[in-house]
């Protein structure tokens, strides 16, 4: 793992807190495919097949972040999704809390 990456994940992104974010992220058909595959399945589960709640405890040196983690550090400022030439294109403005 790259230094500056394990500095990151060991400090739960501390040093990020106030960096502004905004770019464009290309998605492949394939990966929007699998997001609605996935938001469907869990259409589909009841109460019972629901996996225990983890817990939020900050990544540790020996441990990749969550996404969901790591997305709760976010505040979005805007989203906007548009097609163009066969791309599905996300143009995001978000900051690090």
């Amino acid at each position: 793992m790259h230094p500056v990456q394990k500095h990151l994940f060991d400090t739960n992104f501390r040093d990020l807190s106030g960096t502004k974010l905004e770019g464009t992220i290309a998605l492949s058909d394939e990966l929007i495919n699998l997001g609605i595959l996935d938001f469907l399945q869990q259409l589909q589960k009841t109460d019972t097949d629901a996996p225990e709640p983890q817990s939020s405890a900050p990544a540790t040196s020996s441990s990749m972040p969550k996404p969901e983690d790591l997305l709760k550090m976010l505040t979005i400022e805007e989203v906007k999704y548009r097609t163009e030439a066969g791309k599905t294109l996300l143009d995001i403005k978000a900051g690090i809390v």
